[in-house]
């Protein structure tokens, strides 16, 4: 995290200096100039805190290191830091949103992203793998079923295997689970019709490589669009989820409640989203690639998941 703090005088207290300013530049005619006041500027580096927590830090580092709070004001921004990651998004036959998954990456975050087509085994040294959404091989035998054989599965089964994050979204999510890279398996949905809704789901952990720029307990607002999104798994599974924390999403209402209202698919224990044992890869039911700008009507709430790789 990078705080960027301004320390000035209080309106109430003479600056001479930003007097001395301010006739200068009316002497130079821009005289629309109405005050100036000289400050101080500080930019500090912070690791290991969230958000919040920066914010908290700062406040106090501010209020104990000002000589006189008595005569001087300060703000501050928090900005998080960013490093750049070589993206890897597959396409599958009847992939239809790995376009709109390049989009956020590379116009949203300013990411280095590329495509890996099915048939291709290399996985151009790409840092982490997306499996979009869609209906891969038109969804025959079962949702995933054809795609987990697609030589580029074969690669993204060792990069993921070795550690690389790999994010698995809709049918990705579906994928991951037939390739036995997540546990469980999607099935057709309670009402047995699509579903194409806003949702809102609870973050249940943080120790993934998705999750790392959000808090447990956050809810985030992202749409879905699925047949088949049930997510079922016998009970011994079910539990061992539990009991590791590998829940990564949970279906919740707007007041944050796991409840059957909330849940849209029948999903058991509300599960959005689930994640491997070493919180390298995860898969979800939702899309975050379709939360991630406010100017289409939505939220940006989906672009945590990314950047939870990226942050620095």
């Amino acid at each position: 995290m990078l705080a960027k703090v301004y320390i000035t005088p209080k309106k109430a207290i003479l600056d001479p200096q930003g007097q001395a300013i301010a006739h200068s530049l009316h002497a130079l005619d821009y005289t629309e100039v109405t005050d100036v006041r000289m400050g101080k500027y500080l930019e500090v580096r912070l690791k290991g805190l969230s958000r919040a927590q920066a914010e908290q830090r700062v406040e106090e580092m501010c209020r104990r290191l000002l000589a006189n709070l008595v005569i001087e004001d300060f703000r501050f921004e928090i900005f998080e830091e960013y490093r750049e990651v070589k993206w890897g998004v597959v396409t599958f036959p009847g992939s239809n949103d790995d376009r709109d998954a390049l989009y956020c990456l590379e116009t949203v975050l300013g990411q280095q992203a590329v495509s890996l087509w099915h048939k291709d085994r290399d996985l151009k040294g790409v840092d982490a793998v997306v499996l979009p959404g869609g209906f891969s091989y038109g969804d025959y035998l079962r949702c995933g079923a054809l795609a987990r054989f697609s030589p580029v599965m074969q690669s993204v089964v060792e990069f993921a295997q070795a550690g690389g994050p790999v994010i698995g979204i809709c049918n990705g999510f579906q994928i991951l689970c037939e390739a036995g890279l997540l546990p469980g398996v999607l099935v057709r949905n309670r009402s047995l019709s699509f579903v194409c809704t806003w949702v809102r789901i609870r973050v249940e952990t943080t120790h993934t490589a998705f999750t790392a720029a959000c808090h447990t307990g956050e809810t985030l607002r992202v749409p879905i669009k699925h047949g088949e999104g049930c997510y079922v798994a016998n009970e011994p599974t079910l539990q061992r989820l539990e009991d590791n924390k590998q829940i990564v999403f949970r279906y919740v209402t707007d007041a944050g409640e796991a409840d059957e209202a909330a849940n849209p698919n029948g999903a058991l224990h509300n599960i959005a989203g689930v994640t491997n044992a070493w919180g390298n890869v995860v898969g979800l039911m939702p899309h975050p690639e379709h939360a991630a700008e406010s100017l289409l009507g939505g939220s940006e709430d989906g672009r945590k998941l990314f950047l939870s790789l990226i942050a620095r």
